[in-house]
């Protein structure tokens, strides 16, 4: 993303979903799969691209149940922790149209005394037993399309989430939902500065297609805005959101007892009960926004350190969770670039 006076290639407004992904932001088991950014409305010229290496710092606290209350007793307190490192890449196939990779590795460690068990009711879950445990997540493949850069960038996305391998899914602690989903959405952005110069946004609009579980399908909507300000050509403070609503899943009543207490959303002649209750992690119908703010700065044209902050202010289903993010972005060129950037 650059600017006529202020901003570089390099500053191109870095956001994390949860972040999910989920991305806490960034771990399925509490919200959504990881990423570093949502996808952008800006594509790389034809022959360019980027490598971006973040790690992230997430903590969450307690449960929430399907009207966003805290959970009595030690499921409204219990800690999960996770440190989670993702690694993407974008290239510029041909003008407006790119493709993105990634892959986070998720180490995360479950810190109460309610922890998750084989089945409901037999030994504790491997990745519950309070010790940190780690591996790596699902992979995201994307392709971008940018339909228009006047009078501000429309992209077209369609991505493609695919579990690395199959990894614990039914514990506090676990590294993601293991389960594949198609993405499709559309993102715009651009400058702002007939209203402030060195005003810039993006806003992200996705629907996800998600496996279904029990013939269920968690299947989520997401909207994802950024508002940002270059303070110096290579200084910019951003303003983040994000907002997940699943359309199916499990609602959560409690944990009071070993096994998980819910109803099926807009179902409630399904019994929550056995395998239902053993798989709520992955079906929790999670609902949430959560609330931020990052700082990017370019320490040159093609390279850039940002660090992003998150709090969850509502949620449904969930963790309530905050996070921490900090990284580093490259930019390349091939002998192949055609030179301009959309």
């Amino acid at each position: 993303m650059t600017h006529p006076t202020y901003g570089v290639a390099g500053l191109e407004a870095r956001t994390h979903p949860t972040i999910a992904a989920c991305t806490v932001i960034a771990l399925a088991s509490l919200l959504g799969s990881p990423g570093v950014a949502f996808a952008q409305a800006f594509v790389p010229a034809a022959g360019e691209g980027s490598v971006t290496i973040a790690y992230q710092n997430l903590h969450a606290r307690g449960h929430l149940d399907l009207n966003g209350d805290r959970m009595t007793g030690e499921s409204g307190h219990d800690p999960t922790q996770t440190h989670a490192i993702v690694v993407e890449a974008e290239f510029g196939l041909s003008r407006g149209i790119a493709v993105t990779v990634s892959l986070p590795y998720i180490r995360s460690t479950y810190g109460g005394s309610a922890p998750h068990l084989v089945a409901g009711v037999g030994p504790i879950q491997e990745w519950d037993d309070g010790t940190y445990h780690g591996t790596f997540q699902d992979f995201h493949i994307g392709a971008r399309y940018n339909i228009t850069t006047r009078p501000f960038a429309v992209t077209s996305f369609a991505d493609v989430v695919i579990p690395s391998h199959h990894y614990p899914s039914t514990a506090h602690a676990a590294a993601g939902k293991d389960l594949r989903a198609y993405v499709v959405g559309v993102a715009a952005g651009g400058f702002l500065d007939s209203i402030l110069p060195r005003l810039f946004f993006q806003a992200h609009v996705s629907y996800a297609r998600v496996q279904d579980v029990l013939d269920i399908h968690p299947n989520r909507s997401h909207l994802d805005t950024e508002a940002g300000y270059f303070i110096t050509p290579r200084l910019a403070l951003r303003f983040l959101e994000s907002y997940q609503v699943t359309h199916h899943g499990i609602d959560l009543i409690s944990f009071a007892t070993p096994m998980t207490e819910g109803v099926v959303h807009d179902h409630p002649e399904i019994p929550v009960v056995g395998v239902y209750r053993r798989n709520h992690d992955r079906l929790q119908r999670s609902n949430y926004l959560t609330l931020g703010g990052g700082v990017g700065f370019a320490l040159t044209d093609s390279l850039e350190v940002f660090a992003n902050a998150v709090n969850m202010v509502w949620g449904e289903n969930v963790h309530p969770l905050r996070g921490i993010t900090v990284g580093v972005s490259t930019q390349f060129r091939t002998r192949h670039s055609t030179g301009s950037v959309n």
